[in-house]
């Protein structure tokens, strides 16, 4: 397909191109391995991709247009090199650009419809005349192209396949332009499988799917108007001649991503699994002790399927900690809210960390926090700001945990272990330093027997109500489980703290308010050998300590200064064995 114009005669060569093989149903290319989970516990995801295959397909892509979707399934074992070529363009974004002039996105757009024939893509963006951007009247700019490739013939110009574009008659020619086929174009009259007037033939590396056709024959049904090369056939949506073009009159496609080439399925054949499907990821839920044969099915766009099944085996879930959050003042610097935690265990560790601001319901809470997750080192292994934006957002609502504001922040995150503990830190902050109250939550999102959350400690500034420090954690499980609390002040100053709490109190309250326990003084505390014997007796004789064995709920842990006293403190939560 010439990028200047389109070559619909010509003599003819002497071959001609097959057609697309015949359908090949999708197979198993890796066994689901057979798991426990707890009762109770939050759905396990399992990722399906890397478990099925289409032979047919490699990999596929969706473009959101302004008339709909059009799916389409690409051919990367046959056309390695344009498939690969066209999935660059769309993966690094070369078919979207920040507009200058209205600082917004903008999408390519169809810059040629010919009936009976073709449309066709890839080479411009629509953005603003930025001599007349109040009339968003559109000045189109050239796709940003990679090296030209190399021409990959052997598939037939049919209707509803994908071709590359090319530049005059050099058929290695194609970057970022292409092209969908309106009708059967391999032969006469327009000969694109030949060679013909030294070009073509032209390289099919895909094929449209699903309902996209239709969506395709819209496109072709809009109007054409003939203005300057290469928009000499140009589809207008709402459009009047000779009024000038605006952004909005173009057919725009203001979206090209990769989405997986099966579609999945799955059913439990007893009621103490659940299973739901969220695009390639399988949600396996324990609802109850017993055992499931869970069956997952995959289709391929062609409606061809394979199944394969894997058993799970729900347990009673041990008393254990699954969500550890604290909340307090969010400062600037070193007064940010900065919450550490610890694990233990020989294997990895799934976690969400959230930082909620907005939705907490708190009066003067931090209107815009950013969130940052750190290992032992220090080092930085995941930031959030705006948890929509997150790559797995997706997943994020899956497991149930998506913040009631879009300016909250969410990790998901699988993070190393240690059998002899593993410590990592989350710092909450507000964007352009703002400030206000917030609350860091940490959640055990592991479904099964495997490392285990053991503690979390926050230290900051604790004020009057309602800026007392708080930490808050649930026991999840079916037995009770001993708890240490501890409320630190004085001892913090050998390690360079200014300002501690010199005298920090401590309450402990269940999920209705109820007062569990108190201390002040924790050498006062009827339990004071348990917590000696914890090895987590405070070294200061004015700081707190609550030793309680608790039944599975909610619990919360707060923090005042004796008589009213401020300070810098830390609140710390530990499970015991």
């Amino acid at each position: 397909m010439n990028r200047i114009r389109l070559l619909l005669t010509g003599a003819l060569g002497a071959f001609t191109l097959s057609a697309i093989a015949q359908n090949v149903p999708p197979v198993v290319t890796n066994q689901i391995a057979d798991f426990t989970e707890y009762a109770g516990a939050p759905a396990q995801s399992i990722d399906l991709a890397p478990d099925f295959s289409d032979p047919d397909v490699s990999n596929a892509v969706r473009m959101t247009t302004v008339f709909g979707n059009i799916d389409i399934a690409l051919f990367g074992q046959q056309k390695p090199i344009t498939v690969a070529n066209f999935l660059k363009y769309v993966d690094q974004g070369r078919y979207f650009l920040p507009d200058p002039t209205t600082n917004q996105t903008a999408s390519s757009f169809i810059h040629r419809s010919v009936s009976a024939f073709v449309i066709q893509g890839g080479g411009f963006i629509g953005t603003v005349d930025p001599a007349d951007s109040t009339k968003q009247n559109a000045k189109p700019t050239q796709v940003a192209p990679f090296a030209a490739i190399q021409n990959e013939p052997g598939i037939s110009n049919k209707r509803g396949t994908i071709a590359m574009a090319q530049v005059g008659s050099d058929a290695n020619s194609a970057t970022s332009q292409w092209f969908i086929n309106l009708s059967d174009n391999g032969g006469a009259p327009n000969n694109l499988d030949l060679r013909s007037n030294n070009s073509g033939p032209y390289t099919v590396f895909g094929r449209v799917v699903g309902n996209g056709m239709t969506v395709v024959d819209t496109i072709a049904s809009v109007p054409r108007y003939a203005l300057a090369a290469p928009f000499d056939s140009l589809p207008l949506r709402n459009y009047t001649s000779p009024n000038p073009i605006k952004v909005a009159n173009l057919v725009n496609v203001p979206g090209i991503v990769q989405i997986s080439t099966l579609t999945f399925s799955a059913t439990s054949d007893n009621a103490s699994v659940s299973v739901a499907v969220s695009g390639t990821k399988l949600l396996v839920t324990g609802n109850s002790v017993g055992t499931a044969h869970v069956t997952v099915t995959a289709t391929d766009f062609d409606g061809g399927t394979v199944s394969q099944i894997f058993t799970v085996t729900v347990t009673a879930a041990p008393g254990r900690l699954v969500n550890l959050s604290t909340r307090m003042q969010v400062g600037t610097g070193d007064n940010a809210l900065i919450a550490g935690f610890i694990m233990r265990g020989s294997v990895s560790k799934r976690l969400a960390v959230r930082a909620i601001g907005p939705s907490s319901g708190l009066g003067g809470a931090v209107a815009d926090p950013i969130l940052e997750l750190h290992d032992s080192s220090g080092a930085t292994i995941a930031t959030n700001d705006n948890w929509g934006d997150a790559a797995n957002k997706q997943d994020v609502i899956d497991i149930g945990l998506a913040p009631g504001s879009p300016k909250e922040s969410v990790i998901l995150t699988t993070v190393p272990s240690d059998t002899s503990a593993a410590a990592y830190t989350a710092v909450m902050r507000g964007v352009n330093n703002t400030t206000g109250l917030g609350v860091v939550e940490v959640y055990d999102l592991d479904s099964g027997p495997g490392s285990t959350l053991l503690n979390i400690s926050t230290r900051g500034q604790v004020g009057t109500d309602p800026n007392a420090l708080i930490g808050g954690f649930i026991l999840g499980g079916t037995q009770s489980k001993q708890i240490l609390v501890r409320a630190i002040g004085p001892s913090l100053t050998s390690f360079g703290v200014s300002n501690a709490l010199a005298d920090p109190t401590l309450e402990l309250h269940d999920s209705q308010g109820a007062l569990v326990d108190s201390n002040d003084d924790w050498m006062n505390s009827p339990q004071k050998t348990q917590i000696q014997n914890s090895g987590l007796a405070p070294t200061n004789a004015k700081e707190s300590a609550i030793v309680q064995t608790l039944a599975a709920g909610a619990y919360t842990a707060v923090v005042h200064g004796a008589n009213g006293g401020t300070g810098v403190g830390s609140v710390e939560v530990y499970q015991l064995p």
